[in-house]
C-alpha cells in the first residue's frame, strides 16, 4: 500500500490538515490542434483524481491540466480542487470592520481555536451594531434598539442573542466548554445574519437598478 497516491488537504469535517488517498483517476485528452498529427502534436490533458480523507473518508475531487507531447514532454498548466468548494463567505455589501471580524473568526476555526472563534463571532455582531448606528449600551440593548428601528427583525434577535451569550461564555466563563460544533454553528449563524442584514439589501438594490435600466 506504500505506492498509493496521496494528497495533502484541509478536511473541514476533521478540521485538520491531513492526507487524502487517491482512489480513482480519470484522464481526458484532446489534440491541441485539431487535425494535427496524433503522434507528434501536443495534447491538452486533464486529469481528474477522486480522493478520500484518511480520517473520515470525506470525498475530494481534484483537476490537473497539462500540455504534453506523448513520450516527449508534459508541462503542468494548473490545478484546482473541484470539490468541496472553498467555503468563502462572499459578503457583498458587508462593511470592512464587520468583514475583518468574520474573517478572523474563520481563521480561528481553521486553526482549531474554537473559543477565539466564537469570541470573534460576537465581535462581528458588535461591529455590525456599530455600522448600523448603535454604539452605546450593552450589546443586548443595542440589538433591541436595532430591532425597534426595524433594521433587524425579531427572528434575528434570537440568533444574535445566542451568539452574544456563547461569546460571553467563551470570554468570561472559565468552566465553559466550547467545542468544534459550537464554533461552526456560530460561524454559520453569523454568515446568515450578515447575508440578511447587508448582502441581500445590496443585491436587491442592484437587481432593481438593473431592471430599471432594462426598461
Amino acid at each position: 500500500m506504500d505506492d498509493v497516491k496521496k494528497r495533502q488537504v484541509y478536511c473541514k469535517t476533521c478540521n485538520v490538515r491531513t492526507e487524502a488517498q487517491v482512489v480513482a483517476t480519470h484522464v481526458k485528452s484532446q489534440l491541441a490542434n485539431p487535425g494535427g498529427d496524433p503522434v507528434d502534436s501536443p495534447y491538452y490533458v486533464t486529469v481528474y483524481e477522486f480522493a478520500v480523507c484518511s480520517g473520515c473518508e470525506e470525498p475530494f475531487l481534484f483537476e490537473y491540466d497539462y500540455i504534453e507531447v506523448p513520450g516527449e514532454f508534459s508541462a503542468p498548466q494548473g490545478e484546482r480542487m473541484l470539490y468541496p468548494d472553498h467555503d468563502v463567505f462572499p459578503g457583498k455589501g458587508v462593511p470592512e470592520t464587520v468583514r475583518r471580524a468574520q474573517q478572523d473568526a474563520v481563521r480561528s476555526y481553521a486553526a482549531g481555536l474554537y473559543e477565539p472563534c466564537v469570541i470573534m463571532c460576537r465581535k462581528c455582531i458588535e461591529a455590525m451594531c456599530h455600522e448600523l448606528g448603535e454604539t452605546k449600551g450593552s450589546l443586548h440593548k443595542r440589538l433591541l434598539a436595532l430591532r425597534d428601528q426595524q433594521k433587524i427583525d425579531s427572528k434575528l434577535i434570537i440568533w444574535l442573542d445566542g451568539l452574544r451569550t456563547i461569546g460571553n461564555d467563551a470570554a468570561h466563563d472559565l468552566d465553559a466548554q466550547i467545542d468544534k460544533s459550537d464554533a461552526l454553528d456560530s460561524l454559520h449563524f453569523v454568515e446568515a445574519v450578515l447575508m440578511y442584514v447587508f448582502s441581500l439589501n445590496t443585491r436587491y438594490d442592484e437587481f432593481q437598478s438593473r431592471r430599471a435600466r432594462s426598461k
